[in-house]
């Protein structure tokens, strides 16, 4: 039996390393398999972002997701967040059921966004904001522009880069492709939804949830996507925003993804006394999909490590 269970090894690792339709194959079950994701259990609202909620209180958790991401990539795990709470997780400015903006999709604009929706749910408690990739980029946006709304800021896969050159190496190495649109199904629109589109998603990812999927290609043809890419991955000057940041800042490096430029964010972390660069020893980009909990108790320590400093 140990025989057989290590021939299956080998034969697995030939597949996952090797190349063809079987190594493919593969490696989506594999990647599957690493996915520990339900689906969350939240309440819509419609404020000037469309916006999931869950909890009341007077130390709200604002949730902000990536590029290509949308708030189903936060499965129910976090929704742990919202006890205290509010838990609130948009669609940020131009994606899913938010609107689109005729002004582009700076930094700034994207920022306003999330304090008009904040004014409009009567949220007015400085929140703790957790973004992931393009997600955190905004969360310190929001933080330089908008200090009385946040508490701190934790980065999961923080997007950030020295200059638009190694910028676009490094979303090319994630697998995203800078000034190429993404596309969707013919007829298809950004806020297309059901089962048939949700099927549809499943098998261009089937390494990912259908919800997770679905508005993985939502982002990917929301005509916000390409302009939000250029002007908040590619140009966005970020290295300026952080003398003006005064709240804690937790940057989260997983280990294996391309897409982070950790030098940058060292340099950024001892440059600033209030930025901390806190480097995983596992997971990729897709962080809060394989490993919810470590970024809980990351969150959590964040946390404690917060109100013993108040105290």
């Amino acid at each position: 039996m140990a025989g057989d269970r290590a021939r299956r090894a080998a034969l697995a690792a030939l597949a996952i390393g090797g190349g063809g339709v079987a190594a493919r194959s593969a490696r989506l079950l594999w990647r599957r398999r690493e996915v520990n994701w339900s689906q969350p259990e939240r309440f819509v609202q419609d404020a000037y972002l469309r916006c999931q909620t869950m909890g009341s209180g007077e130390r709200p958790v604002l949730l902000l997701h990536s590029l290509e991401g949308g708030p189903s990539y936060f499965g129910s795990a976090f929704d742990e967040l919202a006890d205290p709470g509010p838990l609130l997780v948009p669609d940020l400015l131009g994606f899913g059921g938010s609107p689109s903006s005729p002004d582009g999709y700076s930094p700034d604009l994207h920022a306003s966004a999330l304090a008009r929706m904040l004014d409009e749910l009567e949220v007015t408690a400085p929140a703790l904001v957790v973004g992931h990739g393009l997600g955190a980029v905004l969360a310190l946006r929001l933080a330089a522009t908008r200090p009385e709304r946040v508490l701190a800021v934790v980065g999961i896969s923080p997007q950030l880069y020295p200059n638009p050159e190694i910028a676009g190496r490094r979303l090319r190495a994630a697998g995203l492709r800078p000034g190429r649109r993404q596309g969707r199904g013919r007829g298809e629109g950004p806020g297309s939804r059901g089962l048939a589109a949700g099927l549809v998603a499943g098998t261009w990812s089937p390494d990912l949830p259908i919800s997770v999927a679905q508005d993985r290609r939502d982002a990917r043809g929301a005509d916000a996507y390409q302009e939000t890419m250029r002007q908040c991955l590619l140009a966005a000057d970020a290295a300026s925003w952080f003398p003006a940041i005064r709240c804690p800042v937790d940057l989260l490096a997983p280990a294996n993804d391309p897409s982070l430029d950790l030098g940058f964010l060292a340099a950024l972390a001892d440059q600033h006394e209030n930025v901390r660069l806190s480097q995983l020893m596992f997971g990729d980009f897709r962080l809060p999909l394989t490993h919810p909990d470590g970024c809980l108790a990351a969150i959590d320590r964040f946390r404690q490590e917060l109100a013993g400093s108040s105290s």
